[in-house]
């Protein structure tokens, strides 16, 4: 499967987001709250539906979802609470059942999405109060039960309802002859402009909350991800992207690889002396630059012997 420079580079800026907000938090940047986490799914849903594309086997597909699940879930109970894997892995499994099912299926299950996230969010206040504690943690961590499915599809950081939202359209946008010079320069200013009306001060399009997740914030996030995806796939087919980007393709290319390393090796050495993570902004800083520093030459070391990061090796032959 030929690789698309502008998606790798894309997936390295969310990488940095992703490790950025873990290590520094949103004190800084308030405005990449989510955005990071919203890239990776709009890429991961076109990662899928390419890798589907070029996959005559679907058992291959499903057993590397759940690899994915099992591993996530095993991460998430050893290590650190990471409430992204299992729900990416099962997002995958539902992402290439649809697209299999047709283009006008997907288009379909998107809309019903957008349709109904209001409508169950309104009547989520009740679990939200109750599934998530005073630890910052939710009680789906404690053990497995209603909870755990609850987290899962409609009140946890990434439920089904409405995130299966950014794949599916991650789906839409290389189906078909794929992405495309004219197509990504119409998607960019289309998102460009959906990006600019919900960032509307106040709540003039409704609550803009995360948890749970409603449906003003995922079009925040989502118009932002489109944007910057179809604007590099723009730049690449126009101009054809510069060799400094190649960097942050690296670490895209590695992006399991540094999610996991980053929070084994830097966060939980963090928690151990700032229990609470409210470790001093200025560290944070000096962890996040310290770790970029050392990532970006290792990484690119790494890709000179190497078709695919440690992590991503070890998934494939699993």
């Amino acid at each position: 499967m030929t690789r698309l420079p502008a998606l790798d580079v894309a997936r390295g800026i969310a990488v940095l987001g992703m490790i950025y907000l873990h290590l520094v938090g949103s004190q800084l940047a308030n405005i990449l709250e989510g955005r990071a986490a919203a890239l990776f799914f709009l890429l991961a849903g076109m990662a899928w539906a390419l890798q589907a594309r070029h996959t005559p086997h679907p058992m291959k597909l499903a057993r590397r979802a759940l690899t994915l699940a099992v591993f996530g879930a095993l991460f998430h109970r050893f290590v650190w609470p990471t409430e992204v894997l299992v729900p990416l892995a099962l997002m995958m499994v539902l992402s290439i059942l649809l697209w299999r099912a047709g283009q006008r299926t997907v288009w379909s299950v998107l809309v019903l999405i957008l349709a109904v996230t209001p409508l169950v969010q309104a009547h989520l206040t009740h679990f939200v109060t109750t599934d998530w504690l005073d630890d910052g943690g939710h009680l789906a961590d404690h053990g497995p039960g209603w909870a755990t499915l609850r987290a899962l599809v409609f009140d946890g950081n990434y439920p089904i309802l409405p995130w299966l939202a950014l794949p599916l359209l991650g789906v839409i946008a290389v189906a078909g002859a794929g992405p495309t010079t004219e197509r990504a320069r119409r998607c960019f200013w289309g998102a460009l402009v959906v990006t600019v009306i919900t960032q509307l001060p106040g709540e003039r399009l409704g609550p803009t909350t995360w948890i749970p997740t409603t449906l003003p914030f995922l079009l925040r996030i989502g118009s932002s991800a489109a944007t910057v995806i179809a604007g590099l796939l723009w730049w690449d087919g126009a101009r054809g992207l510069p060799k400094i980007t190649q960097l942050l393709a690296r670490l895209g290319q590695a992006s399991l690889t540094h999610y996991v390393l980053h929070l084994v090796a830097v966060f939980a050495p963090l928690r151990l002396f700032y229990p609470d993570e409210d470790w001093p902004v200025h560290l944070g800083l000096w962890a996040f630059f310290g770790y970029v520093l050392l990532a970006l030459p290792l990484t690119t070391l790494w890709f000179r012997h190497f078709s695919r990061g440690p992590l991503e090796s070890l998934w494939a032959r699993a």
